[in-house]
């Protein structure tokens, strides 16, 4: 086969920092192509149900055996394919194929094909990226299921021979964990995106990846010499010398910029003039556990509790959710966890929840508003906080808070929480702190009078840029417009700081901006007492907090704030942070590695 054009690049999202060069192997991981459909006579009805049961128990079988083989630097991520075990049976695709069998007389492939379909489309209304991206798991599941119906075999890349770069259409978490670092330099997918559980587990291996290039597939054959720049998103095919040495001199210079920032890990984040700020991880499930305390975060920022709810057909129980926040709380002890209460709802889709389409879900009932409606699920959800408080430093962060009527309801339902644990006779920490997000203008307007009912904030910058702007981010025609550094932010964030300070509580900011090195001195500059982001992130924030002056943030920060245009802020910003910073910014600000 002829080769392409020499050092054909291709743009797609980096899941996981570093480079990879190498030669490529193809693996088949797209959808079965070809589902035929045929009608039932009612006496083929029963019989095609207990076929389709047959190939869920024998995923359910592959599934565990992949649990059983993963190997012991990340066994603590099989609770992802224990997740997909649960998806086998849940009502989206396990019920309703069945009931499509029943109802249609349709064979057991089209049915569940037209299941997942109609999941796609549901996932697709979803605004939040990190939900949306959850019917991924729905579609691999669903793969394995009809791959075992029409006698497709799965590929076992645990098989895999020699040292290869992966390409594939998808890849699985359950792929993921087969993969042999001695054997896989890194890979390339067509689809995927930044907090699929794939990413997060190529980033726990270390392993460049580049996910999203769309139809990289096409393009690349088996045997193909490739390079793979986790760090910009990108991948070039058929590189030629010049190309593959410059790449090479890249990777051994972020092996030494990695083994130069993994020293900051478990130093204090302290500036040259003392001033001192803690660093925490944010996280949706508890298997990114061993990452937060590899990366030296100082306790959990933001424990995302939706995961919880989303994984599983039924509504998790009182005792499930009391075992994952007991868990959670002594693994990290004695520094602290704060769980976020339930943010579902709205654009948040479960499906055990029959809750009504919304025509603009980002503004309806989801999040506080969700929990103040449901409030025998607000309540379960906060007993098992409360119970699982003696196990550990755990603080309660209610989300999406608007109007202080909202803080008055969350704490008089906390309340009649507590006042049934202490008829009840069971114990839990009667000072337990109570915080809320800052994430909508409002919550800014009124932050003096929130301030005086709850003991910390944390400011969630991606809701509160979503709503200030009235840019939908995951928008492609206004995406650009998503700018961190607008002035309209930075007074938001300048004034939110001040309200806290002013009645003596902490402020934290646990959105995206918060792991973004660039924006340390302004995040410096503001005074704030906590920054919580991914794990990942942890090292290289600390590194530049450890190399900056609290006084010159100070100074910095006065200086951003008299510019009138985003423009000049980010051009400013830029500018300063490379001839400060150089061995870590490029000239247009991005981090190198």
């Amino acid at each position: 086969m002829e080769k392409g054009p020499i050092n054909a690049l291709f743009k797609g999202v980096g899941a996981s920092g570093g480079v990879a060069i190498g030669q490529a192997y193809m693996v088949d991981r797209s959808r079965v192509k070809v589902v035929y459909q045929y009608l039932l006579d009612p006496s083929q009805i029963e019989p095609e149900i207990e076929r389709f049961k047959e190939a869920v128990n024998q995923a359910d079988l592959q599934l565990h055996q992949i649990i059983e083989e993963i190997p012991e630097e990340i066994k603590d991520h099989a609770g992802i394919i224990d997740s997909h075990r649960l998806i086998l049976r849940d009502r989206m695709i396990y019920d309703q194929t069945i009931e499509l069998i029943r109802n249609e007389q349709i064979n057991a492939e089209w049915a569940l094909r037209k299941a997942v379909d109609h999941s796609q489309e549901v996932f697709a209304k979803i605004k939040d990226e990190y939900f949306r991206s959850r019917i991924n798991d729905v579609v691999y599941v669903s793969e394995r299921i009809l791959r075992n119906l029409t006698g497709k075999k799965v590929e076992n890349l645990a098989d895999i021979q020699g040292q290869v770069i992966i390409v594939a259409h998808d890849l699985s978490p359950a792929d993921t964990t087969q993969m042999r670092l001695d054997n896989v330099l890194g890979f390339v997918t067509d689809m995927g995106g930044k907090t699929s559980h794939t990413a997060i587990i190529s980033q726990s291996l270390e392993i460049p990846a580049v996910v999203g290039l769309e139809r990289i597939t096409q393009a690349v054959s088996s045997g193909d010499w490739i390079i793979v720049d986790g760090s910009e998103g990108q991948v070039i095919l058929n590189p030629d010398p010049e190309t593959i040495y410059n790449y090479q001199q890249k990777k051994e210079k972020l092996a030494q910029y990695r083994t130069e920032i993994a020293k900051y890990s478990y130093l204090p984040a302290e500036t040259q003039d003392r001033f001192r700020i803690k660093i925490l991880a944010n996280i949706e499930f508890l298997e990114e556990i061993p990452t937060v305390l590899a990366n030296g975060a100082e306790g959990i920022g933001l424990f995302r509790t939706e995961f919880l709810y989303l994984s599983q057909k039924e509504l998790p129980t009182e005792e499930t959710l009391f075992e994952s926040f007991r868990n959670v709380g002594r693994t990290i002890a004695p520094n602290s966890v704060t769980v976020r209460t339930l943010d579902i709802g709205g654009d948040k889709f479960a499906s055990h929840m029959d809750l009504a389409e919304e025509m603009n879900p980002a503004l309806g009932l989801r999040a506080i508003r969700f929990s103040l409606k449901e409030v025998d699920i607000f309540k379960r959800q906060l007993r098992a906080i409360l119970r699982a408080s003696p196990y550990g430093k755990l603080k309660i962060l209610f989300p999406m808070i608007s109007d202080i009527n909202e803080v008055f309801q969350a704490k008089a339902i906390l309340k009649e929480v507590k006042d049934d644990l202490i008829e009840e006779k069971i114990p839990f920490d009667p000072k337990i702190p109570i915080g809320i997000m800052i994430e909508i203008p409002s919550a800014v307007a009124i932050a003096d009078s929130l301030a005086r009912e709850v003991d910390f904030f944390s400011i969630g910058t991606n809701d509160l840029i979503q709503y200030t702007l009235a840019i939908d981010r995951v928008n492609e025609h206004v995406a650009h417009m998503y700018q961190p550094l607008h002035p309209a932010i930075l007074r938001l964030l300048q004034q939110t700081v001040e309200a806290g300070h002013r009645a003596g509580i902490p402020v934290a900011m646990c959105g995206e901006m918060a792991g973004e090195p660039l924006y340390i001195p302004i995040l410096l500059g503001l005074g704030l007492d906590e920054l919580s982001m991914n794990p990942m992130s942890i090292p290289r924030v600390k590194r530049i907090i450890r190399m900056a002056s609290h006084n010159k943030a100070k100074k910095f920060l006065h200086k951003v704030m008299t510019l009138k245009t985003t423009e000049e802020i980010n051009a400013y910003v830029k500018q300063e942070m490379f001839q400060l910073f150089s061995d870590s910014f490029g000239i247009n600000g991005t981090m190198l590695y």
